[in-house]
């Protein structure tokens, strides 16, 4: 079951530079929490183009793969 956590722009716990999973509430996509270049803060990112104007992110989640669970 994948843990769905609410996304928090101000919010630091989320691992930069790492695939996650983010979600509108209909869609899924597979992004990276990482500072914009050209604006302050941190955002997602789908090969390296902030998704800030075209997704309103709700919730993320790590992705766990089979093989790590059972490290």
């Amino acid at each position: 079951m994948i843990e769905w956590i609410e996304y928090d722009q101000d919010s630091r716990y989320i691992e930069s530079h790492v695939n996650h999973l983010i979600t509108d509430g209909l869609h899924i996509w597979i992004a990276q929490h990482a500072k914009f270049v050209n604006s302050d803060g941190y955002g997602w990112h789908e090969d390296r183009k902030p998704l800030h104007f075209l997704v309103p992110v709700t919730h993320w989640a790590k992705i766990n793969l089979p093989w790590e669970e059972s490290k």
